[in-house]
């Protein structure tokens, strides 16, 4: 591969708007540009063998289906994570959260109802005005199993 196909690959990244995304940011549409880039600029001495040809093919279909795969698994999880925090709902639970200063406290409660933070955590809101990441439960029951207090 000479200075020239590098080049040119530099500019149709940028021109794709993928400058500084990387290799995960590219389509199939954008290796297609590098393959014909590459061949556009071999050297017509030695010009690129059929195998390595498909090869390259091969290995760009690969790179498309593992990157479908890698969205549809991130949907999946988004969705259990949901159905997980809406299975909650209606529940007492009881969980350890820790403020700024590293104090750990025990929070618990019915939970009345779930958010999401932007980073995609789920956030249990609580009947007692509390809140209590998912993450940091320690117990859950019915609310039917709750001795009162």
């Amino acid at each position: 591969m000479d200075t020239a196909m590098i080049g040119t690959v530099g500019s149709a990244n940028a021109s794709s708007g993928m400058a500084g995304a990387g290799v995960a940011g590219l389509r199939s549409d954008d290796f297609m540009k590098v393959l014909i880039a590459q061949l556009r600029y071999q050297d017509p001495f030695e010009p690129m063998g059929n195998e390595e040809l498909l090869r390259q093919v091969a290995t760009i279909r690969e790179l498309e289906m593992n990157s479908q795969l890698t969205g549809r698994l991130e949907t999946l999880t988004d969705q259990q994570r949901f159905g997980t925090a809406a299975a909650m709902i209606g529940k007492f639970v009881r969980g350890v959260v820790t403020d700024a200063e590293g104090n750990s406290f025990e929070r618990e409660g019915i939970v009345t109802s779930i958010r999401f933070t932007k980073d995609g955590e789920a956030v249990l809101e609580l009947d007692t005005g509390q809140t209590l990441p998912l993450a940091a439960l320690t117990e859950v029951t019915d609310v039917q199993n709750q001795e009162v207090e």
